[in-house]
């Protein structure tokens, strides 16, 4: 079975402390770390790591390690999981409350560590079952690439990406996957004849915490309007071009 989810699970009793500790709202583990989580799994997608689809970080702070320290799976249930130390958790803890705006020193330092630690548990975990995706090789590129681009991602639609009819437009449509993003939809509105990109709109509230391969269905120009639906949950966002940027016939 090829891996398909890879994400954190934070510590229940500190998660619930921190919710009421600042009047029941509350940035999760998962949150903060689901962008960087993509990243490095669309670098190595498709990947069959240990048989199982769905990979779990854990924290362990306060609450009390839920099985045996370290990796454990289920491949019948198609579910492994991974128990952090208490340091370990205890740092993402103490890291994960920087946003970029806040901090981008400290939100960079985070967002290194949380892609070392996925990184060190995917080599572990290879490595248990004879290094086979050779993880540990490809382990520093890997985190240079990321590096590189500031641990984000484009990746165009091509299938969904379409011209107007008149030719003067072309909608671009991007599944963009980082830190701060998570997993997100965007949308360009072109002009051809100058490449200027006259609308930029996100179709999902950043972060967004939900897996987006797959989830746009169809898109179509209807005027000055582009329509994409999501299949998955069948609603349809649109994006327009303002009237004093439409192009006189």
């Amino acid at each position: 079975m090829k891996l398909r989810t890879l994400s954190f699970e934070g510590d229940s009793i500190l998660d619930k402390k921190e919710k009421e500790k600042s009047n029941y709202y509350l940035v999760s583990l998962n949150a903060t770390t689901f962008g960087i989580a993509q990243f490095i799994l669309t670098e190595l997608m498709p990947i069959d790591l240990n048989g199982c689809g769905r990979l779990t970080i854990c924290a362990n702070v306060e609450q009390e390690m839920d099985g045996r320290p370290g990796y454990t799976s289920i491949p019948e249930m198609g579910v492994s999981w991974y128990n952090l130390d208490h340091e370990t958790s205890r740092r993402l803890y103490d890291l994960k409350r920087f946003s970029k705006a806040f901090s981008k020193e400290l939100s960079n330092e985070f967002e290194q560590f949380v892609a070392n630690i996925i990184m060190d548990v995917l080599v572990e975990i290879d490595r248990t079952h004879g290094g086979r995706n050779r993880l540990a090789e490809r382990r520093d590129d890997i985190l240079n690439k990321m590096r590189e681009c500031g641990c984000k991602k484009e990746i165009l639609l091509e299938k969904y990406s379409k011209l107007r009819r008149d030719r003067k437009y072309k909608a671009k449509v991007y599944r963009c996957i980082g830190h701060g993003i998570g997993d997100a939809i965007r949308v360009d509105l072109v002009n051809c004849k100058t490449d200027d990109i006259v609308v930029s709109e996100w179709l999902d509230d950043l972060p967004h915490n939900v897996e987006m391969a797959g989830a746009v269905t169809r898109t179509s120009w209807k005027g000055d309007a582009f329509n994409v639906t999501f299949g998955r949950y069948d609603w349809t966002e649109t994006v327009e071009l303002p009237e004093n940027k439409t192009i006189e016939s």
